[in-house]
């Protein structure tokens, strides 16, 4: 029989989420409306007399008529409404963005569709924003995205790919899933990520193994200046810069020494893009295509440095008091370097007529970004927002007041270039400005003798504690402050010291220093030992922050812990044959430990494979009772197992705890039932759907009072039902529903509504049904109308532990003590 039969219809009932609704807000600020048609399941695409019926109940009738004039008037833009598509950006309301942002910025003038599926520099460049609101809006995007878009759809797949990409960018550090989702904020569904991540390990862009996963050769951006540096070849570099310059092939070719042709000169430029490595323009190839770029564009766009100007004032504005300067003429524009040797005295009329001096810098008086460098750069040590901005005017106002209204300071801009070096930031204490220069990280490095540490790895925090006295002297609060300062000089500056690289904060890491190679060796020099101990260790020796490296430790070497022991396994049994026969010998993912421990006897292999590390060795984790398959969860391996192989469930599986847990989560959610005492079967097996069950649950519920007690084969007899199941099945399908509760009596389940179960309610309830019950009889009742089995014995058991009064002279169960028997007893005494 099909358990399809139970209910009626099994039609699909149209998902009605109402996103639709907010069109409204196109044409009147009304969330709370909107929120109360939804809520209300009232669709505004619906007919003019329909909604007018369905408005009434909820609003003043004023109010309903202002409703219906907006939704007539603009009846074809809400009939062209589907899902994002047309729909009010003020639906990002519900995603963390303010009512302020979204009018101001974003309200006519881009399509919620289009943004959806913007990535921050689109946003900026399509609103003209800043930073800050770019990205803030582009974090409410990416939650909207998440929940509204579906998987299937190939915009939202490409973006999320970037997105992973993004987060594996410059970073060797392992990740399990699980990190995954909780650092990106993933709200779209877990096998999506698994189908991008599988796709990135196919491409070779990402690594994974057993412990998560690890990037390969995602590497960190590069702006284009960088990339054209990097080009050797001076003949080569020249045709790709002067190309970039919007310079012809031919013109090229003929400007060379000795000249080449058009061809060849267009064979090295392709060549030279075709290699280069990813930049921070999301579209590089485009841009390196697009032949009639010019200069100003050029430096519009990318990252460069403007040659004339950037040239002189970091390398040779301290020299300009000297008779003559050699500049590379390759180096500065033309308007400059007319001749390779320039003369100091014209130079300084040229800065004079082109540039402003602000502190001992020279800056175009076509760059407003420049003078605010420069202004930053006048502050000594820290210095705040409102600090720069103050300046700023001042300056402004004495050396270019023609300007002053046009470079008008927003603080949007001010936001921007506070990051570009100047930022200095703590995990703890927040973040800070100052002037992060070459002498300062170099300073700091000298005082703290980082020079000595050769090969190793060492934490920010040993170095902050170890030097108290220089951290007083630059002001330095915390080892995050330190750690934040020496990558800027590495990454701003190149500044280097026994090839220093940043790994996980605070932690620094020297030449061919390897972290997880340095820990191991620890452990086996250490071990046995407590994990607390050894973090102590860690912590005294390499300065490691104990409560973080709990994490690191669990995350790359749980292999050697077992109940927060660390212990290294024999390597003599590692490396023997039994060793590599039961490892060849496990296919499956899941051994129970009998099973486990008679494959050992009877290959008469070596007890110590017995032992909980060398068992991880094999690759799997030692449970109660159970082997699991590393890097199976408990939970997720048993949910996932059950929903296939549901039929081969065995008695010794329920003495898991977890695995009980898990069986119980999945028939709460009707997707494993108990068909038959014993006999599971998944939900695609019974030819039904959830809605079908669910209505099912709903008949029932509705059919029965509450604190009525009832069984599959009670409803029957009251005609609530008409099929005949097990009362196993209604176990798994009732427990979906929380106001029904259950207990069992015999080796049956009864059902009870809106109330605790327990036996005395439930005898009640037998006693009203059929008074004047005997043992006997209610015995014979219980099976006739509830399907329950029990003996004699039972019934007299469970009599007295409900406290209800038992008569040995009439064979009766009472509430209390009959006042008759009372007294009939009293005749004696």
């Amino acid at each position: 029989m099909h358990a399809k039969n139970l209910v009626g219809s099994n039609e699909p009932m149209e998902k009605q989420l109402g996103i639709e609704n907010w069109k409204l807000m196109d044409y009147a600020y009304c969330p709370q409306i909107v929120q109360e048609l939804i809520e209300q399941g009232i669709q505004i695409q619906d007919t003019h007399n329909a909604l007018m019926i369905q408005l009434q109940p909820l609003f003043e009738w004023k109010q309903v008529l202002k409703i219906m004039d907006i939704i007539d008037d603009h009846k074809e833009e809400i009939k062209a409404v589907h899902g994002i598509d047309g729909n009010s950006v003020y639906l990002l309301l519900n995603y963390g963005l303010s009512r302020t942002i979204i009018r101001d910025y974003i309200f006519g003038k881009v399509n919620l569709e289009d943004l959806l599926f913007m990535n921050r520099e689109q946003i900026m460049k399509t609103l003209d924003l800043s930073v800050y609101t770019a990205s803030k809006i582009m974090e409410a995007c990416r939650f909207a995205m998440h929940m509204l878009v579906e998987d299937s759809d190939y915009r939202k797949q490409e973006i999320l790919r970037k997105d992973v990409c993004d987060f594996f960018r410059g970073t060797n550090t392992i990740y399990t899933i699980e990190e995954i989702m909780e650092t990106m904020l993933w709200r779209s569904d877990e096998d999506l990520l698994i189908h991008i991540l599988d796709t990135l390990e196919e491409e070779d862009l990402i690594i994974h193994d057993a412990r998560g996963y690890k990037n390969k050769k995602i590497f960190p951006h590069k702006s284009l200046s960088e990339v054209l540096d990097s080009i050797h070849d001076m003949t080569a570099r020249t045709i790709v810069v002067e190309h970039l310059y919007g310079k012809t092939m031919e013109s090229i070719g003929l400007r060379l020494s000795p000249p080449i042709s058009r061809s060849r000169v267009s064979q090295i430029f392709h060549q030279e893009i075709d290699h280069f490595p990813i930049v921070k323009e999301d579209v590089y190839r485009d841009l390196l295509m697009h032949y009639d770029m010019d200069k100003d564009t050029f430096y519009a766009l990318t990252d460069a440095l403007e040659p004339t100007y950037g040239y002189i004032q970091e390398r040779y504005h301290e020299d300009l008091d000297g008779t003559k300067i050699q500049l590379n003429g390759d180096v500065l524009s033309r308007d400059v370097a007319k001749e390779f040797v320039i003369n100091t005295k014209k130079l300084k009329q040229y800065l004079a007529k082109h540039y402003l001096h602000v502190y001992d810098q020279w800056v175009s008086k076509d760059d407003r970004n420049g003078f605010l460098q420069a202004i930053c750069h006048s502050f000594d040590g820290y210095f705040q927002k409102k600090d720069v901005e103050k300046r700023y005017n001042k300056i402004l106002h004495a050396v270019y007041p023609e300007k002053q209204e046009e470079w008008a300071l927003h603080d949007f801009r001010l936001n921007s270039i506070l990051k570009q070096g100047y930022l200095v930031h703590s995990a703890k204490k927040g973040s800070r400005y100052r002037i992060v220069s070459r002498k300062l990280v170099q300073a700091i490095i000298r005082y703290t003798q980082l020079a000595q540490y050769k090969d190793t790895i060492v934490s920010t925090k040993k170095v902050f504690e170890d030097h108290r006295d220089v951290m007083e002297m630059y002001d330095i609060r915390d080892q995050y402050e330190l750690h934040s300062l020496l990558r800027t000089g590495k990454e701003r500056y190149q500044i280097d010291v026994n090839e220093m690289e940043f790994s996980r904060m605070p932690m620094l890491v020297f030449g061919h220093g390897n972290e997880n190679e340095i820990v191991k060796q620890e452990i086996k020099a250490c071990a046995p030992i407590d994990v607390e101990v050894f973090a102590r260790h860690m912590a005294n020796k390499y300065g490691y922050d104990i409560r973080s490296f709990y994490s690191y430790l669990r995350r790359n070497f749980n292999v050697y812990i077992e109940e927060n022991r660390i212990d290294i396994v024999d390597e003599a049994i590692l490396h023997s044959q039994d060793f590599q026969t039961m490892k060849n010998s496990l296919t499956e993912d899941f051994y129970f430990v009998e099973d486990y421990q008679n494959a050992i006897e009877e290959q008469h292999l070596n007890s110590q494979l017995m032992d909980a590390y060398v068992i991880r060795r094999l690759g799997y984790k030692l449970y109660a009772g159970y082997l699991l398959k590393e890097p199976h969860t408990p939970g997720r391996y048993f949910e996932q197992w059950i929903q296939e192989h549901a039929s081969e469930i065995q008695p010794r599986h329920m003495d898991i705890l977890t695995f009980q847990y898990a069986l119980e989560r999945l028939e709460k959610r009707l997707d494993v039932f108990e068909w038959t005492p014993g006999h599971y079967v998944t939900l695609k097996q019974l030819d039904i759907s959830k809605k079908d069950l669910k209505q099912y649950i709903e008949q029932i519920k509705d059919a029965v009072a509450d604190g009525q007690y009832f069984t599959q084969q009670s409803l029957k007899q009251l005609r609530i039902v008409s099929q005949q199941v097990a009362n196993s099945f209604y176990k798994s399908l009732l427990k979906s529903e929380t106001s029904i509760q259950m207990m069992t009596v015999g080796d049956s389940w009864v059902f009870v509504k809106n109330t605790p179960p327990n036996m005395r309610d439930f005898f009640l309830q037998l006693m009203h049904e059929q008074p004047g019950l005997t043992v006997n009889s209610c015995i014979t009742y219980l099976y006739q109308w509830y399907g329950i089995r029990v003996d004699r014995r039972y019934m007299l058991e469970h009599i007295i532990d409900a406290g209800l009064f038992y008569s040995l002279d009439t064979d009766r169960m009472y509430e209390s003590r009959p006042q008759a028997i009372f007294t009939q007893e009293r005749l004696f005494e």
